[in-house]
Order: structure tokens, then sequence, then C-alpha cells
């Protein structure tokens, strides 16, 4: 797991989930699986960390990954069940447009 954070991204090595600053304020962020809310750096970037914990497929610790991910969530006003319900529909949505594509073949 790896960030690559610069004044106006937060990008992982591990989803091609992002945050990226907005351009309102020097503190206003948004995630590119939550578009619709404004975000603190500290919340954009934990968003990216969250997506991270939940793209791991075998964590060290599954137990504590959880418990990671629901704090992580509650920083948003999520629940964990929201966040992954959020992130599965990004997938689907990428997957779906990535065989658009192979069939345009």
């Amino acid at each position: 797991m790896a960030l690559e954070t610069t004044h106006q991204t937060v990008t992982s090595d591990r989803t091609p989930e992002r945050a990226f600053r907005t351009g309102l304020s020097a503190d206003s962020w948004q995630l590119s699986w939550l578009p619709d809310r404004l975000l603190t750096f500290e919340q954009a970037r934990n968003g990216v960390v969250l997506d991270e914990i939940l793209s791991d497929p075998a964590p060290a610790d599954p137990e504590q990954a959880l418990e990671l991910a629901e704090l992580l969530a509650d920083d948003l006003g999520l629940t964990l069940r929201e966040v992954v319900v959020l992130l599965w529909d990004r997938l689907a949505a990428h997957e779906a447009g990535r065989d658009r594509s192979m069939s345009a073949l």
C-alpha cells in the first residue's frame, strides 16, 4: 500500500480511485468515488486509504482492517456498508466501460 500525495491529488498504487483538490479553497477536496461531497484533505486522504483497505484481498489482520475501515467510513459520514456499495458501483461502471471498449475492437 503506497499513497502518492501532491498539492493537487492523492493517488494509490493499489486502486484507480483518487482524491483531488477542487480549487474552491486550499482545503477543499473530493474523492473520485464520492464526487458530491466536499472534504478536507485529511478526509480525502482517508477515503483513498479506505479504498485501499477494502481492495486488499488478504489483509494480514482482517478484523483490524474492518475496524479501521469502519472508522474511516465514519470520518466520511458514511457506514461501511454504504462505502462498499459506492465502491462496488464504481468498479462495475469501470468494468462495463472496459467491456464496451473491448467489444468495439
